[in-house]
């Protein structure tokens, strides 16, 4: 990069900016255009910077700006939390080319992940049983483990799509919308430990200390949409913060794919709207590996006997454990054992939990 705006910036002024509320991504995205350095937007007063464009309540938040850069810096070094500016080689290059990208992000884990190719993967935070058989169904082994999945680290659609890669120890990459020094939802935070774990990377614009407040999450969405060249509408809502990402990604000309959704369900409402606004349909896997021009090669597994059997019994129809009891007679212990192995092979899945299937 030729530009170097915050080339005599220390990271104390970095995170005194990042902390100026009233400032968005598209006034800060102005500042950065207009100005040759942080240094130079501290140092201009704060008349000029009400001529030059911002609120009376922007400029003076940048001249009275509020900082908790010692208690901040040990958490970046307790964590640990790393700091890329978008002057840097390794930002993510997708992501600095939307029109508001975020000019600065702290990360945990290995931002190199985001050099493999990126898919956006969004939907409910209540998915449908249909929702998450669904998922399983269009990520297969074969994709996941050639891709980065991107999304949100929240309850139901963004949590399976992250557990898609850990299951194969595949990175993935999760953007928040608070500080990366807790994790949100705290439910959550093993399977942030694990993403790092995985060679995955979890990122926030926003410094440590940060709550997730309500109005960061749509800020934060459109990192999740910029970050990659397509996105996946899983189940969504009409309004939803699912439909925030879908609506970034499409102001930003990237790829959205909606799956169809029962007509009759108002919490997948959303899905159908995109559809008949033009975003493509996916039905099948073969989309996403034609996509990423990925060969779809099925892992053929050799199993004994009685795990075929075990099999066969899933072939037509989910069933729970207690009907496989009933069926086979065996101890549960053995059936656990059996169902535990065949889902590493990746010939079944849970669509529900408790719940087994084979994997088509």
């Amino acid at each position: 990069m030729t530009k170097s705006w915050f080339a005599d910036s220390s990271v104390e002024d970095i995170i005194a900016a990042s902390a100026i509320e009233p400032i968005g991504p598209i006034a800060w995205q102005k500042i950065y255009t207009k100005f040759h350095s942080l240094k130079e937007v501290y140092a201009t007063k704060e008349s000029e910077l009400i001529n030059f464009g911002l609120t009376t309540t922007q400029a003076w938040a940048i001249k009275h700006r509020i900082t908790q850069a010692k208690a901040q810096l040990r958490l970046l070094e307790k964590k640990p939390i790393s700091l890329v500016r978008i002057d840097d080689d390794d930002y993510p290059k997708l992501l600095r080319e939307i029109n508001d990208p975020p000019l600065w992000l702290y990360y945990r884990g290995d931002l190199a992940c985001l050099s493999r190719p990126t898919l956006t993967v969004v939907g409910s935070r209540k998915p449908s049983g249909y929702a998450l058989t669904v998922l399983e169904q269009l990520l297969p082994d074969g994709l996941v483990g050639n891709i980065t999945i991107v999304s949100g680290l929240a309850y139901g659609t963004d949590k399976a799509a992250h557990l898609r890669s850990i299951k194969l120890k595949q990175p993935t990459a999760a953007v928040l919308a608070g500080g990366l020094d807790s994790i949100y939802p705290c439910d959550h935070t093993q399977l942030a430990e694990k993403i790092i774990e995985y060679g995955g990377v979890l990122l926030s614009e926003y410094p440590p200390l940060s709550r997730p407040l309500a109005y960061r999450f749509p800020v934060r969405n459109r990192i999740i949409a910029g970050l990659s060249p397509a996105t996946v509408i899983v189940e969504a809502a009409l309004k939803s913060g699912t439909m925030t990402t879908a609506k970034s990604a499409l102001e930003y000309n990237r790829d959205l794919f909606a799956i169809p959704a029962d007509i009759t369900r108002k919490n997948a409402e959303g899905n159908n709207f995109l559809l008949e606004k033009g975003a493509a349909v996916l039905r099948t896997a073969q989309t996403l590996f034609d996509y990423y021009g990925l060969k779809n090669q099925s892992v053929k597994h050799e199993i004994d006997i009685r795990l075929k059997k075990l099999l066969d019994l899933l072939t037509d129809e989910p069933k729970t454990v207690d009907q496989l009891l009933l069926t086979t007679k065996r101890p549960v212990e053995q059936i656990l054992v059996d169902l535990t192995q065949l889902e590493l092979m990746g010939l079944v899945y849970q669509p529900t939990f408790g719940c087994y299937s084979f994997k088509k």
